[in-house]
């Protein structure tokens, strides 16, 4: 009996083991150089908005580093994070906003919690961020959890995909208000997120953000350069 028990504890460990494996391969890639890739994504329900996610890997310092662009190529956050055993680490957050003048003001958040995507097999966890604006004091706190594997269609393409439930507080704490809203995040082998379903409840439509490309660096520059 004490035999059959290790056999099945063995086993368990090995399936939880490449649950891991496969999980962690689910987010953005990393190869054995630094390496840059744009992610655009395009509004399923209006082609007009467009997002850049310029996402560097650096394998020397397992750090990942995000800059976020407009359809109009500006830049509105920066999203750093540390790849560790067990997951991705949120490090440095900043927003940016438009100041009296019309000049982009970058807005540095204080990091609170780090957990950002983790491989390890917790099914919750969280970040947070507080930061100042002209508009006053903010919290912010993204909840994740895994909803599972779902096969989600893009483009034409279907892709199996981990699935998560992603919930957003954000709270102005000198006025006293409160705004949540919830989305639902897929992610794909060797790609990282290649969509979201989003809800705002001031928005009457669901964001639907796909993946429809991924562009080099000297792409996303000439494309800029073309505006």
């Amino acid at each position: 009996m004490k035999r059959q028990i290790s056999i099945f504890l063995i086993l368990i460990s090995s399936l939880s083991g490449k649950a891991q494996d496969n999980l962690r391969d689910f987010y953005y890639p990393f190869s054995n150089k630094t390496e840059t890739k744009i992610y655009k994504y395009v509004d399923k329900n209006d082609s007009t908005k467009i997002e850049y996610w310029k996402v560097t890997s650096i394998p020397e310092t397992k750090e990942l580093k995000t800059v976020s662009y407009d359809s109009e190529f500006k830049i509105y956050n920066t999203f750093d994070e540390r790849i560790t055993d067990y997951g991705a680490e949120l490090t440095a957050y900043c927003d940016f906003e438009v100041n009296d003048k019309g000049e982009r003001k970058q807005i540095e958040a204080k990091v609170i919690d780090k957990d950002v995507y983790k491989w390890n097999g917790d099914k919750e966890y969280k970040y947070s961020v507080k930061y100042v604006n002209k508009y006053g004091r903010f919290d912010f706190i993204k909840k994740r959890a895994e909803s599972g594997i779902e096969n989600v269609t893009v483009n034409g393409t279907e892709y199996r995909a981990i699935k998560f439930r992603d919930d957003y507080i954000i709270t102005a704490l000198d006025r006293d208000v409160e705004q949540r809203f919830y989305q639902d995040a897929f992610y794909v082998k060797d790609i990282g997120m290649i969509k979201y379903k989003r809800k705002i409840p001031v928005q009457h439509e669901m964001i639907e953000l796909e993946l429809v490309e991924i562009l080099t660096e000297s792409q996303f520059e000439k494309i800029k350069g073309s505006r």
